[in-house]
């Protein structure tokens, strides 16, 4: 989410109030929960009144309101009854159409928005079916100020043959512990992976259960000789943030082939593909033994990101002329 903000505020032609869900002091209680899983999340820090309270000063043209699920159907009508070219816009990153994403007051005020944007290309008909006016499909981006080639990746020590950075998920595991007893070491990072149910693992796997951030994320993309691109099934993902990461950062990406995929990178010169475990060691094999090919294709798919510019600024450049 900080990405898209940021990409807001680089625009010299705009002047951008970030108001913030939560206050760090703000800590989740067992009614927040139980509210939580009603789908009906409570508005702890007054969001729903402190945008109405922003036209009295900074009078927006935009509302831009990422995910939603703590705005309320009323304070979208008010802003719409009082300010009526005010344009609201909806954005996230998730499947807003599962359920498990999506709260009651989402569902109850998407026919609000003027426009809902989503990375998801199977929720423009869904989300017109809950009610929204105007959805449009997006591909995810990266950041220019973070996601980067590594100037130096000799001074790197924790350099991977294979690295997987994401959060734990069985069929990730299952995938990651078929790699290892097939004699691949893999470099896990992510939160979840210190549940018990992932501590009896293959000794190929070093799991480190935390994420990386900043340099020392696209650090390890950029250093290691494969990175591996695993979607989530809750998600129903087709592609992902780290699908235009990795090849961002100048790593070798190796994802699950899907259609979104496919129109993002050109299999075998711009990303490698799998289908299946016996696929995804195969691909892994032959890569880690190729390096003059792997190295060219990971040349290929970051000249992709520039020359097409999968950015997130080029993102904020598409959603202003949607809007």
């Amino acid at each position: 989410m900080n990405h898209i903000l940021d990409a807001f505020k680089n625009r010299s032609d705009l002047e951008v109030k970030v108001l913030n869900l939560f206050s760090k002091q703000i800590k989740r209680t067992f009614i927040s929960k139980v509210f939580d899983k009603l789908r009906l999340p409570l508005d702890y820090d007054s969001l729903n009144q402190r945008i109405l309270n922003e036209f009295d000063s900074f009078q927006p043209d935009y509302v831009f309101i990422t995910k939603g699920n703590h705005i309320y159907p009323w304070t979208l009508n008010k802003i719409k009854k009082a300010h009526s070219a005010v344009k609201l816009v909806s954005w996230s990153l998730d499947d807003m159409y599962a359920k498990h994403n999506r709260s009651i007051f989402y569902t109850f005020g998407l026919k609000y928005y003027d426009i809902v944007f989503t990375s998801k290309s199977y929720n423009v008909e869904e989300l017109k079916s809950l009610g929204a006016k105007k959805v449009n499909f997006l591909f995810q981006a990266f950041s220019s100020k973070y996601h980067r080639p590594c100037p130096n990746c000799n001074e790197i020590k924790n350099k991977s043959d294979v690295l997987f950075i994401g959060f734990a998920e069985d069929s990730r595991f299952e995938y990651l512990n078929y790699l290892a007893d097939n004699g691949i070491k893999i470099d896990i990072y992510g939160s979840g992976w210190n549940k018990n149910k992932f501590r009896a693992h293959h000794e190929n796997l070093n799991i480190h259960s935390f994420d990386l951030i900043g340099d020392d994320y696209s650090n390890a993309i950029s250093c290691s000789k494969i990175s591996l691109c695993f979607l989530r099934k809750a998600n129903r993902d087709l592609h992902t943030s780290r699908s235009i990461e990795i090849p961002a950062c100048g790593g070798f990406m190796v994802a699950e082939r899907t259609d979104e995929h496919k129109l993002l990178f050109i299999e075998a010169k711009e990303a490698a593909y799998f289908d299946s475990k016996e696929e995804l060691l195969d691909v892994v094999n032959y890569y880690l033994k190729h390096e003059v090919e792997r190295s060219a294709i990971a040349q290929a798919s970051y000249q992709r990101v520039k020359e097409d510019d999968y950015s997130y600024d080029d993102m904020v450049k598409r959603i202003l002329n949607a809007i």
